[in-house]
């Protein structure tokens, strides 16, 4: 049996690969212990073109997740505040090229989530 959040990134998994990129998932703490998770589009040469940052919010988190999606470009940008002691949610925030909200008990917002990402995510250069 799998958790319902499985079966969503395993759909954003389909789409980063039907684009022709390789998907890995991965999760982090950031500087308030705040759990999130990445999921990193990359190429054969394991060149990363998008990351997708999702995590609960900070405030009531019931069933609300919110996404970043960043490009190749501002996920450097993120990845160079890491350690660095600055607030990295603040710099993910800023620099995502989408900040979408869903509501797990939505099946609409999971819907919507699903179709901005396959607008968002490029095919993969080969």
């Amino acid at each position: 049996m799998k958790l319902f959040m499985e079966y969503i990134l395993e759909e954003i998994e389909k789409i980063g690969m039907k684009q022709g990129y390789k998907v890995s998932l991965s999760q982090k703490k950031d500087e308030q212990n705040y759990i999130r998770g990445v999921m990193q589009f990359f190429d054969g040469g394991f060149d990363i073109y998008y990351a997708l940052i999702f995590s609960f919010p900070e405030n009531h988190p019931k069933l609300q997740y919110t996404f970043w999606v960043l490009n190749q470009t501002k996920n450097r940008a993120v990845i160079e505040k890491d350690g660095s002691g600055e607030k990295m949610m603040e710099t993910v925030r800023e620099t995502a090229l989408k900040e979408i909200h869903v509501n797990l008990m939505e099946g609409g917002e999971i819907r919507h989530l699903l179709k901005e990402l396959k607008q968002t995510i490029g095919t993969c250069p080969q």
